[in-house]
Order: C-alpha cells, then sequence, then structure tokens
C-alpha cells in the first residue's frame, strides 16, 4: 500500500489484468489500503471490450500480468489517460516505460501511520457486469460493501484453521472477496488455482487434499469429461460451491461421483454472494437458502409488493452489501435501486422457511406469438435427449412472431444427433409455440470465465445466420 501511495494511486482508478497469483492477491489488498479504485478486468475479454472498460472506467493506471503486456502495450495506444504500468512477474531488464511489481515494492515508501484513510462510503472497486444480456455496466462498489461481503460469506459458511480451499475462479470475479478472503479471515489454506484447467484441478485435489473448493457447473462437467486415471479421491472435499443452474444430466453425474457436498449460492456482480445453503442440492436442487448475514431478500409482483409463499416473483434484495450504484449510469442505478431493494431481473419463489428458489431471469423470457416462454423449460427438454451435452435457448426478434424461439445444442463425443433428430424431440414434449424455430449443433456454447452461457454472442451468432 505504501510503495501504491508513494507512486501516486491514491484517489486514482487503477485497472488490473490478472491472473490467480500471490501478487494479485498483494496488489487488490494494497489499493484498498492505499485509496485507489480498483477496476478488475476480465482478461479474456477482447483488446476492444478491455479498452471500453478501462476508458469507461477513467483508468489512469494499470497493474498487468506479463502474460498481458504486449497486448497492454498495443491497447496502451488507445489510452490516452493511461500514465503508468505496473507488471507483474517480470524483471525491470525486460520492460520499456512500464515498472516491474518488485522494483516498485523495494521502492520508497511512507510510514503506515500516514497512509490515507478510506471511509467506508468511499468507491473502492469498478466491477463490470459479464455482459451475457447486453453492454457490461461498471458496478460501484464501496469499502464498506466489500468489507460486508467478506463477513457475509465468513458467516454463511466459516472455516477453520483446518481448512484447505483449492481457489479455482477467476479473482477478478466476485472470488476473491467472498472466497479468497473469507477463508483467510478464517485461518484456512488457500491452493490458488492460476487458471482453471480440469486435468490440473484433479491434480491439485490428489496433492493437497482440500476441504472446499468452487466448481461451477461447467467446471464439474470437464472435469468429469477428463480420463476416469485422471480422476482421483474426493473424500477429503466436505464442501463444493456452485452456482448457476445445473442441468439434470450433469447434477446426476456430479451427485453420483462427489456426493451431495454441493452449496448452491445465489448472487449477482451488484450484490456479489447473497444466499447459500449446503445439503438440499440432490432432493431440492432449486433452493438457494436463506439471506447471509444482515442480507434481506423478497420476492415481488409487479407491483412491487411482497408475494406469498410458493409464488414466483421477481427478485429484491437489500442490506449493506450492495452496490452504490452503476458507474456514470444515472438511469440504470435509479431503475435497479428502488427504496433501498436492488431489482435483479431474477425470477423466483420464497418457501414456507422463508429459502430462496432461483427460477430463471425475466430478462430471458421469450415472448412469442402473444405466449412467453421460458427458456429453460426447452433447455431442459434438449438435455434429456442422450447424446445432448449442453443447450442454450434464446428470442430474436421475428417480424411475424415479435421473438423467435432459438436453441443451440453442443452434443457429446460421438453422438450423430442432428437439427431434425433435435426438432422431433422437441415436438414430442412441448407445446408447439415453445418448439424451436431453429435448432443449431455447435462444438461448445460461449461462456464468461464463471460458466454462464453467453447469450448475447449467441444472439450475435443467430443474427449472423440470418443474414446469410
Amino acid at each position: 500500500a505504501g510503495a501504491l501511495v508513494e507512486r501516486g494511486l491514491t484517489g486514482r482508478t487503477v485497472g488490473t489484468l490478472l491472473l490467480n497469483e500471490p501478487d494479485t492477491l498483494v496488489t487488490y489488498l494494497g489499493l484498498a489500503r492505499a485509496g485507489g479504485v480498483n477496476v478488475p478486468v476480465n482478461v479474456r475479454l477482447s483488446s476492444r471490450e478491455q479498452e471500453y472498460v478501462l476508458t469507461d472506467a477513467g483508468a489512469s493506471c494499470l497493474v498487468v500480468d506479463r502474460e498481458y503486456l504486449a497486448q497492454v502495450r498495443e491497447l496502451r495506444a488507445r489510452l490516452p489517460e493511461v500514465r503508468d504500468v505496473v507488471v507483474c512477474g517480470a524483471g525491470q531488464d525486460e520492460l520499456e516505460d512500464e515498472v516491474a511489481f518488485g522494483t516498485l515494492l523495494r521502492g520508497d515508501r511512507p510510514d503506515e501511520r500516514d497512509l490515507p484513510r478510506c471511509e467506508d462510503g468511499s468507491p473502492a472497486t469498478i466491477t463490470y457486469t459479464a455482459g451475457t444480456t447486453g453492454f457490461p455496466k461498471g458496478v460501484v462498489r464501496t469499502h464498506g460493501a466489500n468489507l460486508w461481503n467478506v463477513a457475509n460469506s465468513a458467516l454463511g459458511s466459516p472455516r477453520s484453521t483446518d481448512d484447505v480451499e483449492v481457489f479455482t475462479l477467476p479473482i477478478f470475479g466476485i472470488g476473491f472477496l467472498h472466497f479468497a478472503m473469507a477463508a483467510f479471515i478464517g485461518g484456512a489454506t488457500v491452493v490458488l488455482d492460476r487458471a482453471f484447467d480440469a486435468s490440473r484441478c484433479w491434480q491439485l485435489i490428489a496433492a493437497h487434499r482440500p476441504t472446499r473448493i468452487f466448481l461451477a457447473p461447467t467446471m464439474v462437467d470437464l472435469m468429469l469429461r477428463r480420463p476416469s486415471d485422471e480422476r482421483c479421491d474426493v473424500s477429503s472435499l466436505e464442501v463444493i460451491y456452485s452456482a448457476y443452474e445445473f442441468p439434470k444430466r450433469l447434477r446426476d453425474e456430479a451427485l453420483a461421483f462427489f456426493g451431495d457436498k454441493f452449496v448452491y449460492m445465489y448472487g449477482l456482480t451488484e450484490a456479489q454472494l447473497v444466499c447459500g445453503r449446503l445439503g438440499s442440492f440432490a432432493a431440492n436442487p432449486t433452493c438457494v437458502g436463506g439471506p447471509m448475514g444482515p442480507m434481506r431478500v423478497r420476492v415481488v409482483g409487479d407491483d412491487g409488493r411482497p408475494l406469498p409463499a410458493g409464488e414466483v416473483g421477481e427478485i429484491v434484495m437489500d442490506g449493506p452489501a450492495l452496490m452504490s450504484g452503476y458507474h456514470r449510469l444515472p438511469d440504470a442505478t435509479a431503475e435497479s435501486l428502488r427504496d433501498g431493494w436492488l431489482h435483479t431481473g431474477d425470477l423466483g419463489y420464497l418457501d414456507d422457511e422463508n429459502e430462496l428458489h432461483f427460477t430463471g431471469r425475466r430478462k430471458e423470457l421469450i415472448k412469442t406469438g402473444g405466449f412467453s416462454v421460458d427458456p429453460r423449460e426447452v433447455e431442459n427438454v434438449l438435455l434429456d435427449l442422450p447424446g445432448v451435452r449442453e443447450a442454450a435457448v434464446i428470442g430474436t426478434p421475428d417480424d411475424r412472431w415479435g421473438e423467435m424461439v432459438v436453441a443451440f445444442v453442443a452434443t457429446e463425443e460421438g453422438s450423430d444427433l442432428d437439427e431434425a433428430q433435435l426438432d422431433q424431440h422437441c415436438r414430442t414434449a412441448l407445446a408447439d409455440f415453445k418448439v424451436p424455430k431453429t435448432v443449431s449443433v455447435v462444438d461448445e456454447l460461449p461462456k464468461n470465465p464463471t460458466g454462464k452461457v453467453e447469450r448475447g454472442r449467441l444472439r450475435t451468432l443467430a443474427a449472423g445466420r440470418d443474414a446469410r
């Protein structure tokens, strides 16, 4: 922190393009203590997408991994506001006008008593939404909100000095606060995986015998598709954190191999992880548990009033871990934050025990010919067909129907399923208005680093095919 203050980063916005490394943890914590605003950038974004994020956030300094140095040098030519670049994992003799992380740490620094005081309400991070359904927005979170997120995780899933936690999530997402920091507070040992790889994840489990790990559905699928001789004993695992929807086939395979150790979690960039529950994944896979710490969750109707137990509506929440707003987007902030409650656009219901069940996303509902189609229902039908590995359903504009139901499917290796067979399967299981107008077989569905399907890219792909 002192080195960053000496470099003049207090009050400045700093873009970070980093992998899961110890230097990244030092950078994130140092920026928070030095009073800089951290903008963690998804390293998998294209150069143009990264340019948008850094320009929109107003970054004037970058801290980057050596692996991305050439990319950043090209990018910097389009970012005149960026005055400083610090490079992790490089020696000073390898660099031009950049500064090596080690050189920065060896420089002069002020006494700790002279470091700036960061108020709870001052901005700490600007994290950009995944952009799975549209243009990414910068989510501004304060120091207080980030601290509460760590506290909520520590309260909702306490760690101890006996725990070993393998950190698989990209560190630029929600994982740093909710998993790494909560583990450190509990005295656990954290094993950093630089970037997820299914084979290496098996090796880490075998070598370190962890008690906890985060595995998104996509990660589980990739691991279970590795040759059987790569797998290892998983009896040391007590908790497997996960999120998003598990297709039934994958859920059954995961439970058969790992056992019912999954904590199904619910959250979003604007509020981080809010709910979680251990032990109901097999019997009640839609249940994401109750709120963590002081967070509150409601399900409301179109009029904004709370709905009775069992009735599906929009999930809203409030509490000290919420964002303060969207960066430079006052109208979007006012639309999402109403009377202190964050309106998520997600659908769900509360059961009789006041635990939340996630059922889908309002923005993903397809309006076709006067009917509403839930993409999850169509996806589940497709996934029931042997040979289908992944499925995603979207709506695309259509002059006749308003929107057209469009499906993308990735099949198991060796499967000879074609579009005609997929179409026939849907027609036997769905009402005619729910049957996809087109079904495309692809090698893989596009996903962001945490395993969520990037529906925006599927819409672009569908639009390109329509244009041909």
